[in-house]
């Protein structure tokens, strides 16, 4: 959903999977991934260190057109950090923001949010 919301911005998603073919496969069509996934072994490794990380399942990088990575996410990606994240992106990308205020705004933006949670969480 969020691919095709963010598609006029020009925003491609693609799904780094490290584990059996036949089983990201099965567990994309079940549900319902709409995206490009590379599946890897040693592949996907490869490409993990390759953002300078070690292997921690889920995370999320978030690049500029430039190619430039903008934010790394570690753990679940919330859809309004999403948003979050992509509208900062968007800015970058239109030289509205520079990259090291993108980053704080990211930063300081996922925390709040986090907090805005486990408040909702604590009353829940």
């Amino acid at each position: 959903m969020l691919r095709r919301e963010r598609a006029a911005d020009g925003v491609e998603i693609v799904g780094i999977a490290v584990d059996f073919r036949d089983a990201v496969q099965h567990y994309a069509r079940e549900i319902g991934i709409d995206y490009p996934v590379l599946v890897g072994e040693q592949d996907g490794l490869d490409a993990i260190a390759a953002f300078g990380m070690d292997a921690v399942f889920p995370f999320t990088v978030f690049a500029d057109r430039q190619g430039r990575i903008v934010t790394l996410k570690i753990g679940e990606l919330h859809a309004d950090e999403a948003h979050l994240i992509l509208d900062v992106v968007k800015n970058v990308d239109q030289g509205q923001m520079d990259l090291m205020l993108a980053k704080k705004k990211i930063a300081d933006g996922v925390a709040r949010l986090a907090a805005e949670r486990a408040r909702h969480e604590a009353h829940e």
